[in-house]
């Protein structure tokens, strides 16, 4: 599909815009409503309500069809704001600005898939690194001797009736979920149901983190949502390729 025009592009802004002015309003009015549970409602809830807004903001910029060249600026000027903020210590603020920063670099990954398969290789990719990054490589390093980094690296989330951060989100994640909708569309899959159930696959990672304790990566099950949407078209695709290949005429 060709990129917006410029006054469609100018719509796409304005609604992006609009998210970030909520979703910061929204962070900053969770924390003062009333607790209504334990630590780990609390923190779900604030996540579950935040997550919203977040997901508003990816999905505008992966169906905006915004030309590459905007989409790089908004990336470059994401990564600047979100690290004075973060720099700052107004975590919550920087938040719109990591997701377009994310969401942004997603969608220009997305545009590059040629195949619907090589999406599915990235996801089968992305479950074993993720899982191995946080309970054995670079991201388990990170938490464990440079925990500051981690301000920059994750999108945190309020927490009902507290003042304090609730759940992190990695930027990473972000990333492949904007890409895997962006690839999506363009290798004819289906973006719509594959956002839908990456958004609900996080909520259920945080579910599981919570009750069980340890930090958990969301990529695997992200990336698995994904793949489970998707998996009628992938299979009718390889299926097609493989009848292609034996009777080339």
């Amino acid at each position: 599909m060709p990129p917006a025009s410029g006054r469609a592009a100018v719509s796409v802004l304005a609604r992006a815009a609009l998210w970030v002015v909520l979703t910061v309003a929204l962070f900053l009015f969770l924390p003062r409503l009333p607790a209504p549970g334990p630590v780990e409602v609390n923190a779900f809830l604030g996540f579950a309500f935040g997550l919203l807004p977040v997901l508003l903001i990816a999905w505008t910029l992966v169906r905006g069809l915004l030309p590459a060249a905007l989409l790089g600026t908004l990336v470059v000027g994401g990564l600047v704001v979100s690290s004075l903020l973060s720099r700052q210590g107004l975590f919550l603020m920087a938040v719109p600005f990591k997701v377009i920063l994310a969401a942004g670099g997603g969608v220009l990954l997305g545009r590059q898939v040629a195949e619907a398969w090589w999406l599915a290789a990235v996801a089968a990719v992305a479950i074993v690194a993720d899982t191995w990054s946080v309970f054995a490589g670079p991201t388990k390093v990170v938490v464990e001797k440079a925990p500051l980094l981690l301000d920059y690296l994750l999108i945190h989330f309020p927490m009902l009736g507290s003042s304090g951060s609730g759940m992190g989100l990695g930027i990473s994640d972000v990333v492949f979920l904007s890409l895997f909708t962006a690839g999506s569309a363009r290798a004819g899959l289906r973006p719509v149901a594959g956002f839908v159930a990456m958004g609900v696959s996080l909520l259920v990672t945080v579910s599981v983190a919570l009750a069980w304790k340890p930090a958990i990566p969301a990529l695997p099950l992200l990336a698995l949502a994904f793949l489970a949407v998707n998996l009628g078209p992938l299979v009718g695709r390889a299926r097609s390729a493989h009848g292609r290949r034996r009777d080339p005429g």
